[in-house]
């Protein structure tokens, strides 16, 4: 495979155009090359994904409740065409929402971003294990990448000076025997796991911000009764303390009830204290009484 790499300028030439591969037998070799390459990167990108969320059978990978794939490389004549799919989270969808919906959802928000899908399909795909048989609708897009887009005779160029000028080493590829060359698969295998991570990155967005509406148009008509009722709770507790101050009002109705019980038993005991008073002293200007008429008056008390 060396001599393909040992005419640099012929391998260049054919990214220009954004053909891939070529007339004949070095074409084909070149393809097989590319595509190892390719593969590799791909591998990597799936498992810094793997990694870093949680790992699941045959190199799909779940964030946030939803299962992502990143599908094998293909060649067509003119481009790479590269393969990533999530699933839709039917738990999550409300009720009246269909599931085209949101895969229409996805795909309006996907074609806003910098690279937009060659290909968008909602594909239903049965996996079946030993325990169960399981049905899910996958959101799947297809992206294409032209040679150039994935690396230019400039930046080879640019990148070889500098690693020449700083002593830094060309990073090795078995059966390619120039530095052209081997810098050619370096930045191609580091422009496909940057643009196959931004495309993944995309999707991920995609499907959050969808879900982030959704919780919040499903929420809303629950949320209003439940503010009604929360919102007058403090004013009830403040104005509880306010509430107690009339139970002193109470107890001073109380107090002038005994107050005229006592007025009443009070005068009962001043009437008869008026008796004693009837009998009037003798006039000053008289006799005194006899004795026989006073005795009797001695008596009567």
């Amino acid at each position: 495979m060396h001599l393909l790499f040992s005419n640099t300028e012929t391998i260049i030439k054919q990214s220009k155009n954004g053909k891939i591969g070529g007339r004949g037998q070095m074409g084909e070799v070149k393809n097989q090359l590319f595509l190892q390459h390719i593969s590799k990167s791909l591998e990597e990108v799936r498992s810094e994904f793997r990694k870093k969320h949680t790992p699941k059978k045959d190199n799909r990978f779940l964030i946030k409740g939803i299962t992502y794939e990143i599908g094998a490389c293909k060649i067509d004549p003119d481009g790479y065409l590269f393969e990533i799919s999530s699933k839709i989270p039917q738990e999550v969808l409300p009720k009246k929402m269909v599931i085209d919906k949101y895969f229409k959802e996805v795909v309006k928000l996907i074609n806003k971003t910098s690279k937009k899908p060659l290909d968008c399909k909602m594909e239903n795909i049965i996996r079946s294990s030993e325990e169960e048989i399981k049905e899910r609708d996958y959101v799947k897009l297809i992206y294409r990448y032209k040679e150039n887009e994935l690396y230019t005779l400039e930046e080879v160029e640019k990148s070889l000076r500098k690693h020449i000028a700083k002593g830094i080493p060309i990073p090795d590829a078995p059966g390619v025997a120039t530095p052209m060359g081997k810098m050619v698969l370096h930045l191609l295998e580091e422009s496909v796991k940057d643009n196959i991570r931004q495309n993944i990155n995309d999707l991920i967005d995609a499907n959050e911000t969808i879900k982030k509406e959704i919780a919040v148009k499903t929420k809303a008509p629950g949320d209003k009764p439940a503010q009604k009722k929360v919102a007058p709770q403090p004013s009830k507790t403040v104005s509880k303390p306010k509430a107690i101050t009339p139970a002193p009002r109470k107890a001073s109705f109380a107090k002038p009830v005994v107050k005229k019980a006592v007025a009443k038993k009070a005068a009962v005991k001043k009437t008869p204290a008026k008796k004693p008073a009837v009998t009037k002293p003798a006039p000053k200007g008289k006799t005194k009484p006899s004795p026989s008429k006073t005795k009797p008056k001695k008596v009567k008390k």
